[in-house]
C-alpha cells in the first residue's frame, strides 16, 4: 500500500501521542497475508534532509519500532533498483 497514514495502522491510548503520528505518512507499507503492517519502506529523495525531517522521522521510527514494524530507507542514488528488489523479496516471503 502506498502513502498511508501511521494512524490507520498504529495506534495509541494516548489522544496526543496518537494525533502526532496520525499525522505521519509512510511511503510504502508491506502487509502479510492477514493485511496486518509488517514493514515500511521510506523513500528519501534528495532533498529528503531538509528543515525538521530528521524529527519527523525520528518519531515516525519510534512508532513503527514499538509496534514491531521494521522500518527501511531507500535512497536515492545509493538503493539500485536490484538491491530494492531483493530487500523486498527478502522482507516478503514466498507463501508456497
Amino acid at each position: 500500500m502506498a502513502q498511508v497514514s501511521v494512524g490507520e495502522f498504529v495506534g495509541s491510548d494516548n489522544p496526543a501521542a496518537y494525533a502526532c503520528i496520525n499525522s505521519k505518512r509512510v511511503d510504502l507499507l508491506l502487509v502479510d497475508s492477514d493485511c496486518r503492517a509488517r514493514h515500511a519502506l521510506e523513500y528519501q529523495g534528495t532533498g529528503h534532509h531538509q528543515g525538521s525531517a530528521a524529527a519527523r522521522d525520528a518519531v515516525k521510527k519510534e512508532a513503527l519500532r514499538k509496534a514491531g514494524i521494521g522500518y527501511h530507507e531507500v535512497v536515492a542514488g545509493h538503493t539500485t533498483p536490484s538491491e530494492l528488489r531483493r530487500l523486498v523479496e527478502k522482507l516478503v516471503p514466498d507463501e508456497e
